[in-house]
């Protein structure tokens, strides 16, 4: 039932080494190339936001060395700090006399892939005190709740129940402008959403919400119990619900499921 935008988030380019290609994704996690040097291509990350993302960049060159391999195919992986621009990788032209070429793959995800989980902290059931909605799929649910998505809880919700917050944190990310679900994973694209980093650098992620279901901001902070927004039903869903899950973000995109402990 739920199915994270963050796996999809790369970028593949392909230019002459001569050119100038910078390029961001989500206005958030950029690359920049600096080519002022003739022969001396310079590749940074940078990151846009004051929320820390994990970045795999992969460059395969033609007649391009980084000084120590000329095996062609380059890769780093970083943890870029917000508003940060690091420097990741220099190569430079084996022979001045042919052409040369490279293309790029980018990778990302929002969070620290060395975040340390507080196993001792323990979550708001995400909905206000005295209320009950019960759980339709738990960890290790078969329907969906298997690989990186092993650790998650749907709560059955109607349309239009109040989402609070299960720990304290930062909002990093949200997204309420869609309005279509389905049983389905090509419906994806369309979950609205909160995402909010807590202070041991993991994510707490709610999904399903319904259209301009969102009542917090990018960069609020918020204590466990505040109002994030609304249920809705979302994105990849088979019916109305609330999907919550901690996570962990981890090199090429990908994200791990951490367990967590709900409070009575």
């Amino acid at each position: 039932m739920h199915w994270s935008k963050r796996i999809l988030c790369f970028v593949m380019l392909m230019v002459s080494a001569c050119a100038h290609a910078d390029y961001c994704i989500e206005q958030w996690a950029c690359v920049e190339v600096d080519t002022h040097h003739e022969g001396r291509y310079v590749f940074w990350l940078v990151n846009a936001k004051p929320y820390p993302f994990t970045a795999t960049l992969v460059v395969k060159g033609n007649n391009l060395t980084d000084g120590k391999r000329n095996n062609g195919r380059y890769e780093v992986t970083r943890v870029v700090d917000g508003n940060e621009r690091i420097r990741v990788l220099e190569l430079t032209t084996m022979h001045s006399h042919k052409p040369s070429s490279y293309s790029d793959d980018f990778f990302w995800s929002p969070g620290d892939m060395h975040a340390r989980h507080d196993d001792n902290a323990i979550y708001y059931k995400p909905f206000a005190p005295g209320q009950h909605y019960p759980i339709v799929q738990g960890f290790g649910g078969r329907y969906s709740h298997t690989g990186s998505s092993r650790y998650a809880v749907d709560f059955a919700m109607p349309v239009g129940t109040p989402v609070h917050a299960a720990r304290a944190g930062m909002v990093i990310d949200i997204e309420s402008r869609h309005s279509r679900g389905g049983p389905s994973r090509r419906y994806a694209r369309f979950a609205n959403y909160v995402v909010i980093m807590h202070d041991d650098g993991t994510t707490g992620e709610y999904y399903h919400l319904k259209q301009h279901g969102v009542t917090v901001s990018e960069g609020q902070r918020v204590s466990a119990g505040d109002l994030l927004g609304y249920s809705g039903n979302t994105g990849f869903s088979s019916l109305p619900h609330l999907h919550f899950a901690v996570y962990r973000a981890r090199p090429f995109g990908n994200f791990e499921s951490l367990p967590f402990r709900l409070s009575r």
